[in-house]
């Protein structure tokens, strides 16, 4: 993983930007092995918890294995950990609302991403950070059929709208201080996952997924798979996206999940999506869209973020 890092180093931009939509796909498609789970025994957190606590070994030994690059800025390390934490309660949204509200409402990340640029990261107010902003928001508000009244909220929405503003949040301080190799980043991402989901679970307690029982075990060659050939390449990627690509840029790109989650879960699901869903969704998309509109900045690949 080590050498392959070294090689994806050398992309160039849209080499990069091709790399991040193939990873949106797989995030898009991450329901799928959750709700495998979930049915098996693993409800809500649970199934984040296990494939968080099964990619952290892969990961420690990634990150030793990069020795020279395991020291990172204390910045990064908290955005990996939020980026994390934004995993875990996305997983957790998947399992306790529809896929296509979880994905939609987890795409307001864009929107939160052009406030952080605007208010952290010195980029002007303008009349396309406004509509963006606008149009993220008109999309939420469609879906919820204009009804914002918390009896029409779920705890998967909340875990949902959390999930995208800690991953806004995470990827800007990624983006700013990226320091070192992806893979010790994506270590403290799959800690912050963990950690989450063992404070999630300690205070929401069944609330937050019934827990496992002995029957459970049939669980653990999937939660295996899931995270240490699913999660954990796929979180060094996406960390590895993140250190090169703005954070209202890497948002953007990330839709192409909403396109992957509500085309799979309309072939697969037998959940009502109907035109509030279709609109919410092309506003919160037309949204991100006009972020590609700026080019985006791109840290210098062939050096050593840092």
């Amino acid at each position: 993983m080590a050498g392959g890092m070294l090689t994806l180093d050398r992309l160039g931009l849209q080499g990069t930007i091709w790399l991040t939509l193939v990873v949106s796909v797989l995030w898009g498609i991450w329901w799928i092995p959750i709700r495998w789970l979930n049915d098996l025994g693993l409800e809500g957190v649970w199934a984040s918890l296990a494939m968080g606590a099964l990619a952290l070994p892969v990961l420690a030994v990634l990150a030793l294995r990069d020795r020279v690059g395991a020291v990172t800025k204390p910045q990064a390390l908290v955005g990996a950990l939020l980026m994390g934490l934004a995993a875990m309660l996305y997983s957790a949204a998947l399992g306790f609302t529809d896929v296509v509200r979880a994905v939609v409402i987890f795409y307001l990340a864009p929107a939160w991403s052009t406030a952080i640029e605007c208010l952290v990261l010195g980029r002007r107010w303008n009349l396309r950070s406004v509509l963006a902003l606008s149009l993220s928001f008109l999309g939420i508000a469609t879906i919820f059929r204009f009804d914002i009244s918390m009896a029409g909220v779920t705890w998967g929405d909340v875990a949902a709208l959390a999930a995208g503003l800690a991953w806004a949040i995470g990827a800007a301080l990624v983006f700013l201080r990226p320091g070192g190799r992806p893979a010790p980043l994506a270590f403290f991402a799959a800690l912050g996952l963990v950690l989450g989901a063992l404070g999630t679970l300690a205070l929401a307690g069944s609330a937050a997924g019934s827990t496992p029982g002995p029957a459970t075990w049939s669980a653990a060659p999937l939660a295996v798979a899931v995270g240490v050939i699913y999660l954990a390449p796929v979180l060094v990627l996406t960390i590895w996206a993140a250190q090169r690509l703005p954070p209202a840029t890497m948002s953007f790109l990330l839709t192409a999940e909403i396109v992957a989650g509500v085309v799979t879960s309309a072939a697969l699901l037998s959940e009502a999506f109907g035109l509030p869903e279709l609109v919410g969704a092309l506003l919160i998309i037309a949204g991100a869209t006009i972020e590609a509109l700026k080019p985006p900045v791109r840290r210098d690949a062939g050096a050593e973020p840092g």
